[in-house]
């Protein structure tokens, strides 16, 4: 995926390359967040695990930040709803309320600009949870 990037930077396929970032914050969302997995698949990908599971939240965290800027920045509000959401759901995970709220809030603005009620409908159903 990392090759991929740098083939959609170079080639200046922003959207892409966002999307990729969303992707791969998503992916590592997953493995910070996600349930644990069986003893035999454990034995089976020790050395993926091991590299990957202790930083997986901040390589999440870097990922979405860096797909915010370029949503931002090309104005893509859809998707940069989604990743706030990703994002609060990833502080909310970690406990940390605050910015978690933060990322809800401004996630449910940009769904109510774009009517985009089923994301809508999710983000104020996590934001409900905080409380």
């Amino acid at each position: 995926m990392e090759d991929v990037q740098k083939t959609l930077i170079r080639n200046q396929r922003r959207v892409q390359y966002a999307v990729s970032e969303y992707i791969l914050g998503e992916v590592n969302l997953q493995i910070a967040t996600g349930p644990k997995p069986s003893l035999s698949i454990m034995a089976k990908n020790i050395g993926f695990l091991v590299k990957n599971v202790p930083f997986a939240a901040q390589k999440a965290e870097a990922h979405f930040q860096k797909a915010m800027e370029v949503f931002k920045e090309i104005g893509m509000k859809g998707y940069l709803g989604q990743v706030y959401l990703s994002l609060g759901l990833l502080y909310k995970s970690r406990k940390k309320t605050t910015r978690a709220r933060q990322c809800i809030l401004e996630a449910i603005n940009i769904f109510q600009e774009c009517a985009a009620e089923a994301h809508l409908k999710q983000a104020n159903e996590t934001l409900d949870s905080l409380a």
